[in-house]
C-alpha cells in the first residue's frame, strides 16, 4: 500500500518550476526555511510561480512545456493494427467507434478486402510511430461522429493530415448522433464493391439462398429490424 501522508519535511528552499527540470510540487503547510514561498498561478510565471511578462521567460516556459510533451509521446504505446498489417485501406478511429470499425474490417476481409483497423486513445500528444503504420496502407480513413467542417475532412481527419502531411488520409463522417453501423461504414468506405450488395442486402431487396433454404423473399423476414 502507498503512504498517503503527506512529507511536510522542511525544504531549505524551492523551485517549482525550474526551467531545466520537471516541475515538482511539494505539499501544502510545507515549511520552506529561506522564506520565500512559490506561488500556484494560471498565469505565466518565473521558477518560483510568479506572474511575469518577460518575454524571455515566456519563451523558456513555452520550450519547457513543448518538450514536456514530445517526452510524453515516447512513453504513449503505439497502438496494434487489428487484420491486415499492410494492405489497401486502413481504418481509423477513436472512442466509440471502436466496435463498428472493428466490425466493418472484419467483414471486408471475409470478403477479401486487405483492411487493417487502428484505434487511437491518444490525441495529444499523438503516439510515435504512426507515420510508419501510414505508410504501409494505400489509403487511411478515419472513421468519426463529427462534421467533415470547412474543408472536407472530420476532425481527427484534419489533426493527422496537419501532423503527417498525408494527403491519402481522408475520412467518412455523419452528424446525426447515432452510433455508427456496420452497414454506414462499409457503404461510406467501400463505395461500389460488389460484396456490399452480397452480403447486406438492403431493405425489401430479395434474399439468395442455397438450394433447400426456407422460402423467404425480403431481408425483414431473416434479419431483425435494427440490426447493422
Amino acid at each position: 500500500m502507498q503512504n498517503s501522508k503527506p512529507d511536510l519535511t522542511p525544504r531549505q528552499t524551492h523551485k517549482p518550476y525550474p526551467i531545466d527540470q520537471v516541475t515538482q510540487h511539494v505539499p501544502p503547510g510545507t515549511r520552506i526555511l529561506d522564506g520565500k514561498y512559490p506561488l500556484l498561478a494560471g498565469l505565466e510565471h518565473d521558477e518560483m510561480g510568479h506572474p511575469t511578462g518577460s518575454p524571455k521567460l515566456h519563451m523558456a516556459m513555452t520550450a519547457k512545456r513543448r518538450n514536456k510533451l514530445r517526452k510524453l509521446a515516447e512513453e504513449i504505446p503505439v497502438p496494434e493494427i487489428y487484420g491486415d498489417q499492410e494492405g489497401d485501406t486502413l481504418l481509423v478511429g477513436w472512442g466509440s467507434t471502436y466496435g463498428p470499425i472493428h466490425d466493418a474490417a472484419k467483414t471486408a476481409r471475409e470478403n477479401g478486402e486487405k483492411v487493417g483497423a487502428l484505434h487511437l486513445r491518444h490525441l495529444h500528444p499523438l503516439p510515435n510511430g504512426l507515420e510508419k503504420i501510414f505508410g504501409k496502407f494505400k489509403r487511411i480513413v478515419t472513421v468519426e461522429m463529427n462534421d467533415q467542417g470547412v474543408y472536407g475532412y472530420g476532425q481527427l481527419a484534419t489533426i493527422l493530415r496537419a501532423r503527417y502531411c498525408e494527403p491519402k488520409i481522408t475520412s467518412f463522417t455523419k452528424t446525426d448522433g447515432l452510433t455508427f453501423r456496420v452497414k454506414e461504414i462499409l457503404d461510406g468506405v467501400f463505395k461500389g464493391k460488389s460484396f456490399l450488395a452480397r452480403h447486406i442486402p438492403r431493405e425489401g431487396a430479395e434474399v439468395l439462398h442455397e438450394a433447400g433454404a426456407e422460402n423467404v423473399k425480403h431481408l425483414k423476414e431473416v434479419v431483425p429490424q435494427g440490426v447493422g
